[in-house]
């Protein structure tokens, strides 16, 4: 069974819908942008996210493994779900030494992992609060380069609108991208408030 599925914060929501999914007897097959694909079964499974888009590939590539000898199941899934892309180079302000240039090979658009384990209750990848801190800094950074680009795009459309005696067209268009700028500006403000909330209790417990 393939579901088409889009979500405003994919890092956080996918996790939730897919449990969702497995509670009522779906099995993840596979993720290909934003569709995924479920098979029917009777076992319980479980399924955790964590953003690795800043890492290198050769840092996630191990982690992977280990995950996988662990006896877990590994999918990729992408940040922005509308961008299909092969071979494409990006330049990755936000990561982390060479992950700082990426293509489709080396994690452009597989920006989020998702892991499968056996049971009910989701496998938290992440139990340091100091390590969770460091997760939502990253995810704040990684969507501040993409609002600065939709917030300077806007601003120029908008520049334009005036300039053309306020074309239907060009008031459609920037409509659409304050739309776009204002969710990831609140995606943007949830992820700096999770990294607020870990960084004092990991400052507390230093």
């Amino acid at each position: 069974m393939k579901k088409i599925r889009f979500f405003l914060d994919p890092i956080s929501e996918l996790e939730v819908w897919l449990n969702k999914m497995a509670k009522k007897g779906y099995r993840l097959k596979t993720i290909n942008n934003f569709i995924y694909d479920f098979e029917k079964t009777d076992k319980d499974y479980s399924y955790s996210t964590q953003f690795i888009g800043t890492n290198s590939l050769k840092e996630n590539n191990g982690y992977i493994q280990m995950l996988k000898e662990n006896g877990a199941r590994v999918y990729r899934a992408p940040l922005n779900q509308g961008n299909i892309t092969f071979g494409k180079f990006r330049l990755r302000l936000y990561a982390h030494g060479d992950g700082k240039i990426a293509n489709s090979f080396q994690g452009y658009n597989k920006e989020i992992l998702v892991v499968e384990n056996d049971g009910k209750e989701p496998q938290k990848l992440l139990t340091n609060k100091s390590d969770l801190a460091e997760q939502y800094k990253d995810i704040r950074n990684a969507y501040l380069q993409g609002f600065i680009m939709l917030f300077t795009l806007f601003a120029l459309c908008v520049y334009k609108l005036y300039d053309s005696n306020f074309e239907v067209s060009k008031i459609v268009l920037s409509g659409l991208i304050g739309l776009v700028t204002l969710i990831i500006a609140m995606i943007l403000f949830k992820a700096q408030k999770n990294y607020n909330k870990y960084k004092k209790e990991s400052d507390l417990i230093d």
